[in-house]
């Protein structure tokens, strides 16, 4: 894995967890450098901008996004110290490296006001088509396609609670069901990623917030993206994570 894995290189920790915890720990770290044939160096990780001091035997499965995708292992922390100032975890690797053949992508904490709602087959299919075609030729049809839609169902607000390039979390007032396809209009914070104006996606899950009434949570997966989109909200999430360590550490 020494050629895959270059210093920099952006990996998660997902504790293993015990048969008494059903709560999911995980953690982003990056990788600094290989101690040995099955030894890695690694940053201390921090979360909700706190540092977390890795404890040492404890397990982990880690995988390491790198420019040929997905790998990951099991791991154990070794131990943990200081290099000029920076502190940093030993882990030993405990399996071998697999290439995740799914499509899994990390997954960042972020409040965005969004819209959704819920698209017949109809809709999806003249949405679709109207991002096929040319950007000159859209204009038009889409006034047309818009004037058809008074009188018909809005989009709902939404706050988003985590985004990956393969889906989003969100709570909303208005619930969807199971199974539903909905258009998504999400308020990116960067130039970049504005550009994305509209996206699909299909809901997984949809269940009441605890302690807040007539609130619903949505898990939804991403349907219909193009590489360039997808592109676009891993390079989003990839510089708003850089942006937050760089606050963290205070050298904004």
């Amino acid at each position: 894995m020494s050629h895959l894995i270059e210093t920099g290189t952006k990996l998660e920790l997902k504790k293993i967890r015990h048969v008494d915890t059903m709560e999911d720990i995980s953690y982003v770290s990056r990788f600094l450098y290989q101690k040995s044939a099955d030894e890695a160096v690694i940053e201390m990780p921090v979360k909700g901008g706190s540092l977390v001091a890795l404890e040492p035997e404890e397990l982990f499965q880690v995988c390491f996004y790198t420019s040929k995708g997905l790998y990951q292992c099991q791991c154990q922390v070794i131990s943990r110290h200081y290099e000029d100032a920076l502190p940093v975890a030993v882990i030993k690797f405990r399996s071998e490296f697999e290439k995740l053949q799914r499509r899994q992508y990390y997954r960042m904490e972020c409040l965005l006001q969004m819209e959704f709602k819920t698209l017949t087959e109809e809709e999806y299919d003249e949405l679709l088509f109207l991002k096929s075609i040319p950007k000159q030729d859209r204009e038009e049809m889409k006034s047309e396609a818009e004037s058809r839609e008074d009188g018909q169902e809005r989009f709902y607000s939404g706050v988003s609670l985590d985004i990956s390039g393969g889906g989003v979390r969100f709570n909303s007032g208005h619930a969807a069901e199971a199974g539903d396809i909905i258009a998504l209009r999400i308020a990116f914070v960067s130039e970049e990623a504005r550009k994305l104006q509209l996206l699909f996606a299909k809901v997984l899950t949809v269940t009441p917030v605890q302690n807040r009434s007539g609130m619903f949570e949505h898990r939804v997966e991403f349907v219909s993206i193009s590489n360039m989109e997808r592109e676009c909200i891993i390079r989003y999430i990839f510089l708003e994570e850089r942006k937050r360590r760089k606050r963290e550490a205070g050298l904004e």
